[in-house]
């Protein structure tokens, strides 16, 4: 019964650091192609790609983003993160 409870610990500290490592990844892949690009962006007046979406959809609804780690790894610029061992 002891082991039982080790073990489950153990998963759920695992599934833990793995969902953080998601969320962090999301977070860099929210970012789109980065701050600098943003900034870019706004200066011209445009909106980034979530933001025209988000223009577009109703406030109060449901939203959810399907395949936001689609491209993950196809850029050089994301070898780092890769690197830090997040996957």
């Amino acid at each position: 019964m002891m082991s039982q409870d080790i073990e489950q610990n153990k998963n759920e500290d695992h599934t833990k650091i793995q969902l953080s490592f998601l969320n962090q990844k999301l977070q860099q892949i929210y970012l789109g192609g980065g701050k600098k690009s943003a900034e870019k962006q706004k200066e011209k007046g445009k909106l980034l790609a979530r933001e025209r979406i988000a223009y577009l959809l109703d406030a109060d609804a449901p939203q959810i983003e399907i395949g936001a780690l689609a491209a993950d790894g196809m850029y050089a610029e994301q070898e780092d993160v890769l690197q830090q061992g997040w996957w």
